[in-house]
């Protein structure tokens, strides 16, 4: 499930040959400005600039930017964060479970003229026991050739308007690890990749293509307060069906080859060029408006899975003292995203929009085993209220998956089946701030409501910057659902408060 270190460092070691032949005979320097994303903090590489992807000069790009800066730069943040379950059952205040997380990254950063590198280095408990490929976060070369740019290695790239919601940015895979905590960039996961971009000369418009040989899929915890109700769902499923088996009478020494199961074994190898990655995107603007268009091939980065199939492989594994050929049923479904964004400010609003149209095989709709095809959006806008400081950012994110009476003729064993035969899911996001004592203190609450069931997420979050590059972090969630069938009732004890210690260098 998990890129292999061999293929990372492949892929880097690849983009750090070819980046040397364009730095023969140059001095390195660098500087991230052209590849802001639009997400904030982050250095992922989305060329365009601000909000609306504007694309500086009419020259389409043809130095970088950072030319006339130090030839070599370090950054990065290390951070300790202490928090606190509070929600948990029948636990008392002074034994609520807590969870003390120390992190550091650091940032090498190298430009010249014309060309760039960036390596980011994180170290954590995650990263080094658990998540070896973590250890390098990113490491990304980059080369400005004329209105083309030319990027390799392990890398993230934003799609869409949205701000921090998108429905067409689909290469890199989420860490639902710590649920939707950290930030939109940080869940996301670097891929290896390779990416071309030609800005036009004239500056209206911009063409991209993304290539990934492997993917990654979305990263869920295997046991702990936020492992998900699906895994839960199919670890029972697993238990119960080797239960089953085992009562049949085998051998002891049958038995004891099959002891030797892993469930990662379930889950197919997506290092492998059949979950290869491939997308375009054009986008520019017309007056006042910023557009885009996209289309991505690919697969969807969670598992469907085929529970005939799944309980006739277990059957036959432990049959034959722990091996089979038999198909685990699990697979990723294949997905073609064909994607629309605008933005634009109306009035004293800045608007935005992406609408994804979802295209699986399975067009009509009666494979309970495969996602149907499904229309995914996200309308919003953000303004500067005549209040203070206050900033109030709104967007409404939602699916509809198509052809549902199919769904319901298949019962509950289809991958798209709901208790509540709900084929649509819209949430409101809300995020309501502002700045007091020349902004060094941020007062910031989220909130995210599931408008068919019932859930909501509240998190509220203070910033004290202490002097420049220290912050002191108090934040929380606060999380409730309307009953068992609620998205996130298996999260239902998970309210917590934190605090948190930031610096930055």
């Amino acid at each position: 499930m998990k890129i292999t270190r061999k293929i990372i460092s492949a892929c880097t070691a690849v983009a750090l040959i070819g980046a040397s032949a364009l730095f023969a005979e140059d001095t390195f320097d660098f500087s991230d400005s052209p590849a802001s994303s639009g997400e904030t903090g982050s250095t992922s590489t989305d060329t365009t600039t601000g909000d609306f992807g504007s694309f500086g000069s009419g020259s389409g790009g043809t130095t970088s930017p950072a030319a006339a800066a130090s030839p070599v730069t370090l950054g990065g943040n290390i951070k300790l964060d202490a928090r606190a379950y509070l929600d948990e059952d029948d636990t008392d205040t002074e034994d609520s479970p807590t969870k003390v997380t120390p992190d550091a990254t650091l940032n090498v950063n190298y430009s010249n003229s014309a060309t760039e590198m960036e390596l980011k280095l994180n170290a954590s408990k995650d990263s080094i026991e658990t998540y070896n490929e973590d250890v390098i976060r990113e490491a990304t070369a980059r080369a400005y050739l004329g209105n083309w740019i030319l990027e390799g290695g392990k890398m993230k790239v934003v799609w869409g308007k949205g701000d921090k919601l998108h429905v067409i940015d689909n290469f890199n895979a989420t860490d639902y690890t710590d649920f939707i905590v950290p930030d939109y960039i940080d869940r996301r996961l670097a891929e290896p990749m390779l990416r071309a971009i030609y800005n036009a000369p004239s500056g209206a418009w911009r063409m991209e293509a993304v290539y990934t040989p492997t993917m990654t899929a979305d990263r869920f915890e295997s046991s702990g307060v936020w492992e998900p109700a699906q895994l839960i769902t199919l670890t029972k499923s697993v238990k119960s069906v080797f239960s089953t088996a085992l009562q049949k009478g085998y051998s002891a020494a049958t038995i004891a080859a099959a002891s030797g199961f892993d469930s990662d074994d379930l889950y197919p190898d997506t290092d492998t060029l059949k979950y290869g990655q491939a997308g375009i995107r054009l986008t520019g603007t017309a007056g006042a408006f910023d557009w885009g268009t996209s289309y991505y091939y690919g697969h969807y980065k969670q598992v469907s899975v085929n529970q005939t199939k799944l309980s006739a492989y277990l059957t036959d594994y432990i049959a034959n003292g722990g091996s089979s050929n038999l198909d685990t049923g699990i697979d990723y479904d294949r997905l073609q995203v064909f994607g629309l964004e605008g933005a634009t400010a109306v009035g004293p609003l800045n608007t935005r929009l992406e609408v994804a149209y979802n295209l699986t095989g399975d067009t009509d709709g009666d494979d309970p085993y495969v996602h149907n095809n499904s229309i995914s959006w996200v309308p919003g806008f953000d303004i500067d209220l005549p209040v203070h400081n206050v900033n109030l950012n709104v967007q409404e994110i939602g699916t509809y998956i198509l052809k549902g009476s199919k769904i319901k003729d298949n019962g509950s064993s289809d991958v798209d089946a709901d208790a509540d035969n709900c084929f649509s899911n819209n949430k409101i996001a809300v995020d309501l701030s502002d700045t007091f004592m020349h902004e060094n203190l941020k007062l910031d609450c989220q909130f995210l409501y599931g408008i068919e069931r019932g859930d909501l997420v509240i998190q509220p979050k203070v910033t004290y910057t202490v002097k420049t590059g220290m912050d002191l972090i108090a934040s929380g969630m606060y999380i409730h659902c309307k009953d068992e069938d609620s998205e996130f009732y298996a999260y239902k004890d998970n309210s917590f408060a934190q605090i948190g210690i930031k610096y930055m260098f």
